[in-house]
């Protein structure tokens, strides 16, 4: 893991070097250098991911009840992230306006995937009121 980190770093300094570069001239393959070297990372977080996957797995055979609930965490953290990373991707070709609808995209996605846990933590807290 910490060779990949090093690598991430090296392949991310080496990107945004092409990109700067090719801006000037080019300013359409800076952005497709910028979108490749985004989707290298990706493919090089891929394992860690599995990994992750795996622990949510462990997590949910110890838990007898509840079990929905760590899926819905696990879908929304996977919606933050994939906002953010498409935001960033969107900041960096300099449109910052598609990059604010698909974060606010992605934070109605997190709120139509929180909602049942919502709803049933408001149904334990009336259920509690006399």
């Amino acid at each position: 893991m910490t060779t990949t980190i090093f690598q991430i770093a090296a392949i991310g300094i080496m990107g945004m070097i092409l990109a700067m570069t090719l801006k000037r001239d080019t300013p359409i393959f800076a952005i497709l250098i910028s979108l490749a070297v985004a989707l290298l990372i990706f493919l090089l977080i891929i394992p860690q991911l599995a990994g992750l996957v795996a622990l949510v797995d462990i997590i949910t055979t110890y838990l007898s009840q509840g079990q929905e609930y760590i899926l819905v965490v696990v879908r929304i953290i996977g919606i933050a992230y994939i906002a953010e990373f498409a935001a960033q991707i969107c900041h960096d070709a300099g449109e910052g306006s598609i990059a604010g609808k698909v974060e606010l995209a992605g934070k109605v996605l997190i709120m139509g995937v929180a909602a049942p846990v919502i709803i049933s933590l408001v149904e334990q807290v009336v259920s509690i009121i006399p």
